[in-house]
C-alpha cells in the first residue's frame, strides 16, 4: 500500500488520520510534502520498516476524518477558513498572554522562553497577514476559476496574473513559518514540561504544541490539495497573452 517511493505528502492527502503518525516521528508532511518516506527516513535516521508499518495500521483503522480531497474547492477554502484561520486568530491571543507571562516569571531560570516568545511573535504578525491575503486576494481568485468551470466558460489573462504567482507567494510564506517552528521546537525540547515548570508554563508549551500541529494540517491542505487543484483548475479556463 505503501512504499519507500511514496510522497509524503500524497500519503497525507489520501489518508488523513496518517498525520498523527507523522507528527510522532517529526515528519515534515506539509511543507516537505514533496519528499519520499525513503527520503525522509534516511534523512531522520529512521526505521522505514517501522515507519511503513505503523502507517498502514493507522489506515486500517476506523477513520472520521473528512476526505479533503473529494471536498469541491469552495467548500475546502470555508473548511480551511473556519477551521484553521479561526484557529490561529483564536490563540494568538491565548498564546501572546501565556508566553508573555511565562518570560517574566521563569525566564531568568529558561532564557530559552525569551527566543521562543520573539518567534511566536514575529509568526504570529505574518500569519495574520497571510491569512488577510488568502482571503482577500487568493481565496476569491480561486472561488472565481471554478465558477468559470461551473459555467462552462473561459477567459483571457495576462500571464502575471496567474493564480501560479499568489500560490508561489503563499508557499514560500508556508515554508517560513514551517522554518520558524521548527526551531521553536527545538529550543522547546519538543515542547518538554521542565520540572519546576507551573500550569501556565505547562498550559503555554502544550497550546504552542497544538498551535504547531494545527499549522501543519493547515499548511497541507494548502500546499497538497488547494493549490495543485486550482493551477490545473487555471490551466482549463484561462487562455494566457
Amino acid at each position: 500500500m505503501i512504499n519507500l517511493e511514496t510522497r509524503v505528502g500524497e500519503i497525507a492527502k489520501n489518508h488523513f488520520q496518517t498525520v498523527k503518525v507523522f507528527d510522532d516521528y517529526q515528519i515534515d508532511f506539509c511543507c516537505g510534502g514533496k519528499q519520499s518516506l525513503g527520503e525522509i527516513c534516511d534523512t531522520k535516521s529512521l526505521d522505514s520498516t517501522e515507519v511503513i508499518q505503523k502507517l498502514e495500521d493507522v489506515i486500517k483503522q476506523p477513520t472520521s476524518s473528512p476526505d479533503f480531497d473529494a471536498m469541491s474547492l469552495e467548500d475546502l477554502i470555508q473548511y480551511i477558513k473556519d477551521k484553521h484561520h479561526a484557529f490561529v486568530r483564536e490563540n494568538i491571543p491565548l498564546l501572546t498572554k501565556l508566553l508573555d507571562k511565562i518570560e517574566e516569571v521563569h525566564g531568568g531560570r529558561h532564557p530559552e522562553i525569551a527566543e521562543v516568545n520573539a518567534h511566536f511573535k514575529e509568526s504570529a504578525g505574518q500569519l495574520t497577514m497571510h491569512m488577510q491575503k488568502e482571503e482577500i486576494i487568493l481565496f476569491p481568485l480561486v472561488e472565481r476559476l471554478n465558477q468559470l468551470k461551473n459555467d462552462n466558460k473561459t477567459i483571457t489573462i495576462a500571464s502575471n496574473q496567474s493564480v501560479t504567482h499568489p500560490i508561489e507567494a503563499m508557499i514560500q510564506e508556508h515554508e517560513n513559518e514551517g522554518a520558524r517552528f521548527e526551531e521553536i521546537s527545538r529550543l522547546t525540547q519538543v515542547y518538554s514540561i521542565p520540572d519546576d515548570a507551573c500550569n501556565t508554563f505547562r498550559a503555554a508549551y502544550e497550546t504552542l504544541h497544538a498551535f504547531e500541529k494545527d499549522l501543519h494540517r493547515h499548511i497541507h491542505l494548502e500546499n497538497n490539495i488547494l493549490f495543485p487543484k486550482a493551477a490545473l483548475l487555471e490551466q482549463e479556463v484561462v487562455k494566457k497573452n
